[in-house]
Formats: C-alpha cells, sequence, structure tokens
C-alpha cells in the first residue's frame, strides 16, 4: 500500500485536479499519478495584458493551490499583443491570458499552444462624450481603435459592415498601441469616440468627468453582435492559452490551472472589493475604476473543449469580414484542450 505520507500527497493532488479518490483506486494507477505530480514543474511563467481577465490570472498566481505543484511562479504583465506573440513562441510565456482570436493566429501559425478555456464573453465597447448611439452615427467621426488588425477592429469591422457602414470610407479610424493611449487621445479630444475594453471603458468615464467630460458607453457591441447573429449577446472574447511542452509534461498543473480559474471566476464574483483591490496591484488603476469595470464584465470559466461551438463560430464570423485570418481556415480540434 502507499504510505501515508505518499497517500496525503496524492490527495491533495487529487483534490486540485478534481479527481476522486476511492478504495477502488489502484496501487499501480496512485503510483503513477504520484510519479508525475512529485515532479513538480520547476517554473511556471503566467501572464496577461492589463485588462479585467489579469486579475484571474493573478489570483491563480497569488491564491491558488498551484503552488502546491510548481516551485516557482512567475506573474508578468504584457503590454502588446507583439510581447505576447514573441513570449509564446519563445516559451518564455507558459500559460497567458490570450484573445482568443490571437490564440487562433498563433496556433495556425504552428507556434505550440493550445486554447485552454473562454473567461470572458465581451468586454468590448464603444464610449463617446458625444450623442453616438449607433453605427450610423459614427459616420464621418474619428475613431479610435487599439492594437492595428487585433481583435478589436476585427470585431468592429464585422459589425459595422453588418450595419452597412464601409469603415474605411464612412469613417476615419485612428490606430493607437494600447487601450491606454486610446483613452489618453479620446480625453483629449484627439478622437470622437474609442473602442475600449474593461477597465478602460470605465477608467475612461471616470477620468472623463474629472476634467468635466461626459464619456458615456456609446455602443454596446456584445448587444449589437446578439442583433447581428440572432444568437445571445455574448462572444468567447479572450480565454487562457498553453504550451503545449507543459500541458504534455506536466498535465496536473495544467489541470490545476483549469481548475483554479473556476475558483478565480467565483471569488471575483463574490467578493469584488477584493477582486478590485488585486487588480490595482498589476493594472496601474484605481481599485474604484476595477470594481465598476467587474460590472461590466461578463466572467465565466468554459473548457475550450466545451465552448468550440461558440469559438468556431466567433471564428468564422471573424473570417467574413478578413478572409487572412488564421491562415484563412479554423483550427483543427487539437487546439481545443479540454
Amino acid at each position: 500500500m502507499i504510505d501515508k505520507k505518499r497517500r496525503k500527497f496524492l490527495q491533495l493532488i487529487l483534490a486540485t485536479t478534481g479527481l476522486t479518490f476511492t478504495t477502488n483506486f489502484s496501487t499501480a494507477k496512485a503510483a503513477k499519478i504520484i510519479a508525475q505530480s512529485e515532479k513538480k514543474l520547476p517554473s511556471l511563467a503566467l501572464g496577461g495584458s492589463p485588462i479585467i481577465i489579469t486579475i484571474l490570472l493573478a489570483y491563480l498566481a497569488e491564491q491558488s493551490q498551484i503552488k502546491n505543484l510548481v516551485e516557482t511562479v512567475d506573474f508578468r504583465i504584457w503590454k502588446t499583443h507583439d510581447q505576447l506573440r514573441a513570449d509564446a513562441v519563445s516559451g518564455k510565456l507558459q500559460v497567458s491570458a490570450t484573445p482568443t482570436s490571437l490564440a487562433a493566429n498563433l496556433y495556425q501559425k504552428q507556434v505550440p499552444i493550445k486554447l485552454l478555456n473562454v473567461l470572458v464573453w465581451g468586454v468590448l465597447n464603444i464610449w463617446s462624450a458625444q450623442n453616438i448611439r449607433s453605427f450610423d452615427d459614427l459616420r464621418n467621426k474619428t475613431l479610435l481603435i487599439a492594437f492595428r488588425g487585433g481583435l478589436p477592429s476585427q470585431l468592429f469591422f464585422y459589425l459595422a459592415k453588418e450595419n452597412g457602414l464601409n469603415p474605411e470610407k464612412d469613417l476615419k479610424i485612428q490606430y493607437t498601441t494600447d487601450f491606454a493611449q486610446a483613452v489618453q487621445l479620446l480625453l483629449a479630444g484627439r478622437g470622437d469616440a474609442a473602442l475600449l475594453a474593461e477597465p478602460a471603458g470605465t477608467g475612461a468615464e471616470l477620468r472623463g468627468k474629472q476634467q468635466g467630460l461626459d464619456i458615456k458607453l456609446a455602443i454596446n457591441l456584445q448587444q449589437e453582435w446578439g442583433k447581428v447573429t440572432g444568437r445571445p449577446p455574448r462572444f468567447p472574447q479572450a480565454g487562457t492559452l498553453g504550451l503545449t511542452s507543459i500541458i504534455n509534461q506536466y498535465p496536473d498543473v495544467i489541470e490545476a490551472v483549469q481548475n483554479g480559474l473556476v475558483e478565480a471566476v467565483n471569488w471575483a464574483k463574490q467578493n469584488p472589493d477584493n477582486a478590485a483591490a488585486l487588480g490595482a496591484k498589476y493594472l496601474g488603476l484605481k481599485a474604484p475604476v476595477i470594481k465598476k469595470s467587474l460590472g461590466y464584465t461578463p466572467l465565466e470559466m468554459v473548457s475550450a473543449k466545451d465552448a468550440k461551438e461558440d469559438l468556431e463560430f466567433w471564428y468564422s464570423r471573424l473570417l467574413e469580414q478578413n478572409p487572412k485570418l488564421f491562415g484563412g481556415n479554423l483550427p483543427d480540434s487539437a487546439f481545443y484542450y479540454g
């Protein structure tokens, strides 16, 4: 039989992976899992951009059971999609928050990753101090969009065309390096509206009040998505990717990541003050901004395999407006972890 110390360790592993220990669990199988689990991952590099989803990764790094399986957790913030791409290709970033479209692009370019899950179901909206309430109101306006060629522009172009606008002719699009720059330009009056994710949108609203500007959520893109597609007003915007090397060599760590993110979502919903405080530590924003922003953010942890139908519909619509996206094809089933 397994000695008490090793049995206790096994029970810990089973608890973090969601498995169940029973009297029928064979000694050989137990020993195999222990052998895998006792081989701790020396270091796990977790990352995220300065948006709400990163709070969940921060919880994973600081408060989840993952530390029982990893000697060192290296949590970092990446500023641009190019940095994420470079770190994923080099293997420096092993598990990261990611736009789901970026994960698909990386996979189609033979970067050895899988999409682990979807966590955020749409937090992109158009904010403005002007009387803008529809896509038609954007005609001849200057719209600020972060990350040229990234998810914000992909989604906006699709919805704009479905609403009868030609984005390249009917309005002026000014690209910014990130959401923070878009907020700065909007506050400075150098744009009529800005397409922002949370918490940047809420930040623009609250900072605008300090400057006497009545910046409001002008167009809810989740609602517009529902109108255009006939589906629920939400889309699988962001989740977490993992390097296949980690997935294959340390499956127990990846299962702990998945379970830890379920816990993180529940924790953030039940403890918005604590979630806001954790976010303030990493996102460069004050806790009240983050707390209000959480109210705009639909969080639900769904494994990539279980979200496959939603993801493939999402990817297909994005491909309609940009046939070169994802190399022109949907990712195959190996892309979806679960």
